[in-house]
């Protein structure tokens, strides 16, 4: 199971999703109609030994500041 929430300043258009050995993975794709300032999903997906996972902002046209501290992490739990 992967998880990820990221946390911006303001609210934004902006999307994201979790890359998986530069491939999108289709559960991970937040992408909201309205602004926001909060993104955050679960999803289980299968990995294999040496695979990359990379969590990617998208669709803005400027930056996006996250705030600090937890608010915007990345984990991955393995399920047996």
């Amino acid at each position: 199971m992967v998880s990820y929430a990221v946390a911006t300043t303001v609210a934004l258009a902006v999307s994201s999703e979790v890359l998986r050995n530069g491939t999108a993975i289709p559960a991970s794709i937040i992408a909201p109609v309205v602004n926001v300032d909060n993104l955050s999903t679960s999803f289980i997906v299968s990995l294999n030994a040496g695979d990359t996972l990379t969590l990617e902002l998208f669709g803005l046209l400027g930056a996006a500041v996250t705030l600090g501290g937890a608010s915007t992490y990345m984990t991955a739990v393995r399920l047996s």
